[in-house]
């Protein structure tokens, strides 16, 4: 999963994405930032199977800058590359401020390019679209008139200064617009680049009104990376930070970006499987192999508890906790599978 990583100048892109990586503050960043996106519950199933070899989903990062659109002409810089990713981080800039209103203006500057970026797309394509149809049947003319009736009201949507990830979407509407690379139609996350003064006022109403937010000090999280683990654990202690916070931006951020693990769980290797919430057992079983997918005849899952209370699929299958589910089935949130095929 790619994620674009947008800020303002000087809002800490970079710091955050090194303390990610813990790399020191003076080194430069490898041009593809990839991270594992560590899951401990295959730790668990490792540990009863006998053997470690584990296998996370990735999450590689693209830093850009926000540059202003004033007019038609205009461009956000990297635009293909944002519209070619799967989602959105936004690093905000949350030290060195004397008013946390000022984070709320922020993301609002940054949202906004979006928006208008969105716009102007929108408004080529229903120009494109209205010259269209000639030589259409009216069939055809019919067609396009309900698409222009569809991105007619997202220009409004956008014009009024909303994302269209909050546009209120009938069934079949999104996939009209395939091809059309909108922005604001992926999900957006939220980096609150903080201080040790910002995490003492995490609970302040300006920031408690930020969704899919994460609050995170990467400046600091560098300087701790740098101490042995025993000094760092007591330096956290003493500031009241949690450990593997960049583990845990991580984890929020997959999660915000409504993605969910499925396992795979078996003798030679246990891997977690990245698919979209929602998603039935016939999509999970194509992230594996297209030829399971063709050839499916069914899938056993098990519930994680069950199966790290249980402590094997032979003891799951004795107490009939393994379930035989068609393709309909809709995956959950780490669940163990064993796909049937031809």
């Amino acid at each position: 999963m790619n994620i674009s990583v947008l800020g303002l100048p000087q809002s800490g892109k970079s710091t955050f994405l090194k303390s990610l990586l813990n790399i020191s503050e003076t080194d430069s960043l490898p041009d593809i930032c990839t991270l594992k996106v560590k899951d401990e519950r295959l730790e668990e199933i490792g540990k009863l199977l006998g053997h470690n070899k584990l296998t996370y989903p990735e999450i590689s990062f693209n830093e850009l800058d926000i540059l202003t659109l004033n007019n038609k002409s205009a461009e956000l810089k990297g635009i293909e590359s944002i519209q070619k990713s799967y989602g959105i981080l936004l690093v905000i800039k949350c030290f060195d401020i004397e008013n946390t209103a000022q984070i709320s203006r922020d993301i609002d500057e940054i949202t906004t390019e979006l928006i208008v970026s969105d716009a102007i797309i929108i408004e080529n394509v229903i120009e494109r679209r209205q010259k269209s149809t000639k030589g259409k049947t009216k069939q055809e003319v019919d067609g396009v008139k309900i698409e222009l009736e569809l991105l007619d009201n997202l220009k409004k949507h956008l014009d009024s200064g909303y994302a269209l990830n909050s546009f209120e979407f009938k069934a079949g509407d999104i996939r009209k617009l395939t091809g059309y690379n909108l922005i604001t139609l992926k999900p957006i996350f939220v980096l609150l680049n903080s201080d040790i003064e910002m995490i003492e006022i995490s609970n302040d109403q300006e920031i408690n009104k930020i969704a899919n937010k994460f609050i995170y000090p990467s400046k600091l999280e560098i300087e701790l990376c740098e101490l042995s683990e025993s000094e760092s654990s007591e330096f956290r202690e003493s500031l009241n930070i949690e450990n593997n916070l960049n583990y845990k931006v991580i984890q929020s951020l997959f999660k915000s970006m409504d993605k969910i693990i499925f396992i795979t769980a078996g003798d030679q290797e246990i891997r977690a499987w990245e698919i979209q919430t929602g998603d039935d057992s016939l999509i999970a079983s194509s992230k594996i192999h297209s030829d399971i997918s063709k050839g499916f005849i069914r899938a056993e899952v098990i519930e994680y508890e069950t199966f790290i209370k249980l402590g094997s699929w032979n003891q799951c299958k004795k107490e009939g906790k393994v379930k035989g589910n068609g393709k309909e089935y809709i995956v959950q949130d780490g669940d163990v599978i064993n796909f049937l095929h031809s």
